[in-house]
């Protein structure tokens, strides 16, 4: 299968100051600021964070390195909050909290609150993720799990990681080995990436020494997965951790009842831009607020046709509704 090629061209550079955050044990304002390089197909992107922050775990330990503050949402929290009439979104993002990873649900069983919590969350300013728990006790059905994300997710503005939470006594139950559930976890977050999204698993301590070999959790280049580790306490130490989920019975202004709290150890918003090109696996997707495009795409004097599943179309002749069009190696319409 051909591939784009790759042009070296000046990036814009972005610099952006975050918000100076006080915590309520006290602690110093900090500063964080962050830049990243962006660009297109044949431009290199390389984010890049530093600067300190404040954060604290549920033992009101300080937390080194973690960028951002978010939450796990599900139809639990949407039940508990009715009497309030439901979850105050405004509220939520007004506490502090940044992100929050939504309940997708199982295959073909989407969670009821779904689609409100996705639309209240990001309408409140806050980045959305999604997690889906697995059931899967086959790859094809991995792979059907992979779709059926794509398919609920594609209308929604999704600026955080795609989570497959493996944690299923199902699976155990059914006999699966560690080499199973690693391949089944590895077919899914390899669809998700495919699609342009950020895969991502989700599991404990003893699922990670247990159950799951992180060390095959990798893209085909190489690059591996994220973890979104549960572990309570105060040791977030694990491999490829970007999110730490510190507690299952955290409080959040705007929800009632117990949620579960994170932190994030990397900066989303440079590895997932609102809009601009992403490239996955030698493919290129462009995104407009955080959604994958199709179609015919132009940017600037260059013309782009993206796929059904959102890949750029490039270094071919491809018909489009009867009509020939030719695509050169960057992927832009060749005009005649």
């Amino acid at each position: 299968m051909r591939t784009c090629r790759f042009k070296q061209w000046a990036a814009p550079v972005k610099a952006l100051l975050a918000a100076v955050f006080l915590t309520a044990a006290g602690f110093a304002a900090t500063l964080t600021a962050y830049a990243s390089e962006s660009g297109g197909p044949g431009v290199s992107t390389m984010p890049i964070f530093a600067g300190p922050v404040a954060f604290v775990d549920a033992n009101g330990n300080a937390v080194s390195g973690a960028v951002e503050k978010g939450i796990s949402v599900s139809k639990y929290q949407n039940r508990a909050s009715e009497s309030q009439g439901g979850i105050n979104w405004q509220q939520v993002r007004a506490s502090g909290v940044s992100f929050a990873m939504v309940r997708l649900g199982y295959l073909n069983d989407l969670d009821p609150y779904f689609q409100q919590n996705m639309t209240g969350a990001s309408a409140a300013g806050l980045k959305t993720g999604v997690f889906f728990y697995t059931q899967a006790l086959t790859e094809e059905t991995a792979a059907q799990e992979a779709e059926f994300v794509l398919s609920q997710i594609r209308d929604y503005p999704v600026s955080y990681p795609v989570a497959y939470d493996v944690e299923s006594q199902y699976l155990l139950d059914n006999g699966l080995t560690r080499e199973q559930i690693t391949s089944h976890a590895r077919i899914f977050c390899d669809i998700i990436r495919q699609a342009g999204y950020r895969p991502m698993v989700y599991t404990n301590k003893n699922w990670l020494d247990n159950y799951l070999d992180v060390t095959k959790l990798t893209a085909a280049s190489g690059e591996p997965y994220d973890i979104w580790y549960a572990r309570y306490g105060s040791d977030s130490t694990c491999p490829n951790r970007t999110v730490w989920q510190y507690t299952d019975a955290g409080t959040v202004d705007g929800i009632a009842g117990n949620v579960a709290l994170e932190y994030s150890f990397v900066d989303y918003g440079a590895l997932i831009p609102a809009e601009g090109w992403r490239l996955a696996d030698n493919t290129w997707y462009y995104a407009k607020d955080y959604r994958i495009q199709t179609g015919w795409l132009t940017l600037g004097d260059k013309t782009y046709y993206l796929e059904p599943d959102g890949k750029m179309v490039c270094d071919t002749v491809k018909n489009i509704d009867g009509t020939d069009y030719a695509f050169d190696g960057s992927g832009a319409l060749v005009t005649r």
